[in-house]
């Protein structure tokens, strides 16, 4: 099913990571972004959303119950999901009673934030304690959904060595390969990963490692 999703997020790494879950769990999508506070109220307005995941840390949280309440004044179907680096417990029901569909800790692993986006987008409430026997583990959602293991050994080594920052010729020194081969390695990983840039080889190397 196609969604219209606007993610916000406080840092360039986290928005990259949550944008290739996003087109990776939720294919047919349209995504918007933003990366502060204002460019949020400017941008949130242009088009219906179904879910806007509300990155806690982009503003104070005068800022971010105000944009809540903007939102729902312009577009009382659209869900918000907040995320957030911040206790939880403490939190949660602090944002929860401002009407929003969830409280999303950053710390949450893959299975929990694609179950979070899913259970907002029905209109439901993601609760990040509550236990569904019915799903799987989240250990086996993460392997199911890691594509460094689709990775030869090989592979696996240059990925993590480019995530390190080394340059094809640092890494050829290393292992004793061709810049040119190197390369090669390089395509194959970025294409088994979905990666088009370096950015994002560590947005999505930072998930499942």
């Amino acid at each position: 099913m196609k969604h219209n999703i606007f993610l916000t997020y406080s840092h360039e790494i986290v928005g990259v990571a949550m944008k290739w879950l996003v087109q990776q769990h939720f294919p047919l999508s349209t995504i918007g972004e933003a990366q502060n506070f204002q460019a949020a109220l400017n941008d949130l307005p242009k088009k219906k959303y179904d879910l806007v995941v509300l990155d806690a840390e982009i503003g104070d949280s005068t800022h971010v119950l105000g944009t809540v309440k903007h939102i729902k004044s312009i577009s009382p179907q659209t869900r918000i999901l907040i995320f957030s680096e911040l206790d939880e417990a403490v939190y949660g029901p602090k944002y929860l009673a401002f009407g929003t569909n969830g409280f999303l800790p950053k710390k949450a692993d893959i299975a929990n934030i694609v179950l979070a986006i899913k259970t907002a987008l029905r209109g439901d409430v993601f609760l990040g304690k509550r236990k569904d026997k019915s799903l799987p583990s989240a250990d086996y959602q993460k392997n199911i959904d890691n594509p460094f293991y689709a990775l030869s050994k090989r592979e696996s080594q240059i990925a993590e060595l480019l995530v390190t920052g080394e340059s094809l010729t640092e890494i050829g020194g290393k292992m004793n390969l061709k810049d040119t081969t190197v390369s090669t390695y390089k395509k194959r990983i970025y294409k088994k990963t979905g990666a088009k840039t370096i950015s994002d080889l560590i947005a999505i190397w930072k998930i499942f490692r």
